[in-house]
This record gives structure tokens, C-alpha cells and sequence, in this order.
């Protein structure tokens, strides 16, 4: 019995995201494949927008650098080919990228806050981990929603942060603390938490 050949697929890089229709949703690309990930929700985009201010605010006020949120994309190690996007991400002010106006930029972000989905299948959160970390960002936090458990990648080490634990910015954003569970709480109490 005969095997019939692969099927050659396209690589797309980044310029040919352009080609995809405005329909909502978010894109990235690895490996030359498009991943697409589905519409977040109300509950997803709140805790994201807060924990943005949250961090813009205290970078603001130090001059410390950017934040940047709507996933903007980065290419992972200045490949055409793969390109992500974080939920919030921060440059501290050295690192603002020159091609800020480029579908992507070649600069990672110094921090990135991914928010798990419902829909997030594991095996392609661990590869956005995996890419973001190839990329050079030197601090991940990866936040559940539901438990207030924050994973965090820095450096080479891993740790679990319960949401009564205090997240702190590291060495990318000296002095900065906070606790998850202040966070959804007061998302709670907006009535914009995550029951």
C-alpha cells in the first residue's frame, strides 16, 4: 500500500499576518504556523487591565518604562517566523523598542503577564512559556484566574506564588509588590472578579 505525500504547508511570517481577516481573533505565530487563540472574556481582559494600571502606575511615577498590553507582538529571537503576543508586558525605558510601529518587534519585553484562559490547552501555554523565555524576557508571571495562583519564570528558577504570597517585580521592577488576592478582590468588589 502506498503512502501518500505530506502535504507541504506554508510558513507564513510575520508581514503575512496583515493578510488575515479583522475577526477577533489573536494570532501569533511559531514555527511559521499561525496559533490562534480565542476572544478572552470580560473577567480575562479586567484583571489584565488592572494589573496593567497597576504596574503602569508605579512605572510612571519612577519613570521606569512602558507597559504595553492588546498583545502586541514580539518576534521570538528576531525570527520572521515566530511572534508572540502577551497579555500585559513592561520595557524598562532603556529597552523601549525603536520598531515600535512594526507588526512586530524585535525587542522582548523585560516583563510579560500571561492570564490563563479557560480555553488554554496546556501544551500550548507551555510552548508560549517556552518562547517567551527563548526570547529573553527575564520575568513571566503566569496568572490563574480561578485560584490566584501565579506561576513565575525568572531565570533559570520556577516558582508558584499563592494568591496571600506577595509577587514582586525583581530586578526589572525594583520595589514593586503586590498580593493576587488583593487583586481579585478588588475586582470582586467592582463586580468584575472571577466567581
Amino acid at each position: 500500500m502506498a503512502i501518500a505525500p505530506a502535504v507541504a504547508t506554508r510558513r507564513f511570517t510575520v508581514a503575512d499576518l496583515e493578510l488575515f481577516p479583522d475577526d477577533g481573533k489573536l494570532r501569533e505565530l511559531v514555527d511559521g504556523q499561525v496559533v490562534e487563540w480565542d476572544v478572552t472574556n470580560f473577567e480575562h481582559g479586567s484583571l489584565a487591565a488592572l494589573l496593567s494600571l497597576l504596574i503602569g502606575q508605579f512605572a510612571r511615577e519612577r519613570q521606569l518604562g512602558r507597559v504595553v498590553i492588546c498583545d502586541a507582538l514580539v518576534k521570538v529571537q528576531n525570527s520572521d517566523y515566530d511572534a508572540r503576543g502577551g497579555d500585559v508586558t513592561f520595557y524598562r525605558a532603556a529597552r523601549i523598542p525603536s520598531d515600535r510601529r512594526a507588526p512586530a518587534t524585535t525587542t522582548p519585553p523585560d516583563l510579560v503577564i500571561e492570564v490563563l484562559s479557560p480555553s488554554d490547552r496546556a501544551t500550548m501555554v507551555e510552548a508560549k512559556i517556552a518562547d517567551w523565555l527563548r526570547a529573553g524576557v527575564q520575568l513571566l508571571w503566569y496568572v490563574n484566574p480561578q485560584t490566584g495562583v501565579t506561576t513565575v519564570y525568572e531565570g533559570q528558577a520556577i516558582r508558584r506564588v499563592s494568591p496571600e504570597e506577595t509577587l514582586d517585580g525583581g530586578t526589572v521592577l525594583p520595589g514593586f509588590v503586590l498580593r493576587m488576592a488583593d487583586v481579585l478582590r478588588e475586582l470582586d468588589e467592582q463586580g468584575l472578579g472571577t466567581d
